[in-house]
């Protein structure tokens, strides 16, 4: 009985580590995709590649929140152990963010200023991706709050919260660009748990009250794909509409984005039944051990290599240059974060 919960729990990690790995990957394609679909009209095939493959992306962020809910949620850490996860988190901001700071300076030929970067850390993240460690961040604050709410509640309790969110928050403003009569007052959803927080408590949800079935994952992936070609459908009738505007769906706590998201998530879970290969399962385990790491240098890896997708982009299909480009920002990422893991102090921030 022991080593059999031993290897569950090995295998709900290797898991989780899978799904990061996805999420990771997405972060970087959402950050080199775009421009492809952006110079160009419905008229080219790769619009449509390149925009199919920006709303698969838009997966990353909605993953993340529900691993951390998995992770988070569920029991009740002792303040110790959750001043020990603030502190972690702000001083990934505070380090990591200052790298990029000092490079963009010696980029600009200018002068460090610790006043100048201080005052920037708190109005903004310095660099693109780093907006989510500042969400990431007020989540841990409430965190105390969030986990003793998750243990005292059932399934119909979650179910509750996940409601009122999917529909108030994420499916409404759909409802209401299509049908401005249907807007309701603000103050309404003032008291709602936010997009994100309903997001954090869908991925505990899934992990715990919905059984890995071979219909549900068949259905998974039905729904997956209708939902990113819906997606895809409804930016096309956008752009008819205004050619310069037309990115509506661009918003990562949409019911289009999250759906595509819970589906995702939940096929990893499911792949644990399915790959049984050890050594793809230490393999996922490397990689999602690093993905972390990815994520924090994966901007500066973006602006290094973006020579090379421009010469590969002249001489190849743009896809598959833009796809080179991201396994080389990945895989970068990954070699520098093992090494960096290494380090006494540096590994505990990554």
């Amino acid at each position: 009985m022991g080593l059999e919960k031993t290897i569950q729990k090995k295998r709900k990690i290797v898991y989780l580590e899978l799904l990061r790995i996805i999420a990771c990957f997405c972060v970087i394609i959402n950050h080199t995709n775009s421009g492809i679909f952006l110079s160009r009209t419905p008229d080219s095939k790769i619009w449509w590649v390149s925009l199919t493959y920006f709303f698969v992306s838009k997966t990353a962020v909605p993953i993340f929140l529900m691993i951390s809910g998995v992770l988070l949620l569920g029991h009740v850490d002792t303040y110790r152990k959750w001043s020990s996860r603030m502190l972690h988190i702000f001083l990934d901001i505070l380090i990591f963010s200052f790298f990029y700071y000092v490079w963009s300076m010696y980029t600009a030929d200018r002068s460090v200023n610790l006043i100048e970067y201080l005052k920037l850390i708190w109005q903004r993240n310095v660099t693109n991706a780093y907006w989510y460690l500042y969400l990431y961040l007020g989540i841990l604050l409430m965190l105390p709050l969030f986990q003793r709410l998750s243990v005292n509640m059932g399934k119909r309790e979650y179910e509750l919260l996940i409601l009122v969110c999917a529909v108030f928050m994420s499916t409404m403003p759909i409802v209401i660009h299509y049908m401005p009569g249907a807007a309701f007052s603000s103050y309404f959803c003032d008291p709602f748990f936010s997009e994100f927080v309903g997001i954090f408590f869908l991925g505990y949800y899934i992990h715990n009250y919905v059984p890995v079935k071979k219909e549900y994952a068949l259905a998974a992936v039905l729904v997956f794909g209708m939902d990113i070609l819906l997606q895809v459908l409804l930016t096309y009738r956008e752009y008819q509409v205004d050619p310069q505007q037309y990115l509506f769906f661009d918003e990562r706590t949409f019911i289009t984005v999250v759906t595509a998201a819970a589906t995702l998530f939940y096929l990893g879970r499911c792949m644990e039944a399915v790959l049984t290969s050890e050594w793809f399962w230490k393999v996922v385990g490397f990689f999602g051990g690093c993905s972390f790491g990815i994520y924090l240098l994966s901007d500066f890896f973006l602006d290094s290599y973006y020579g090379i997708y421009g010469n590969l982009s002249e001489r190849m299909n743009p896809m598959i240059a833009v796809f080179f480009y991201e396994c080389l920002i990945f895989l970068t990422g990954a070699a520098v974060t093992a090494v960096l893991k290494k380090i006494p102090y540096i590994k505990k921030l990554l």
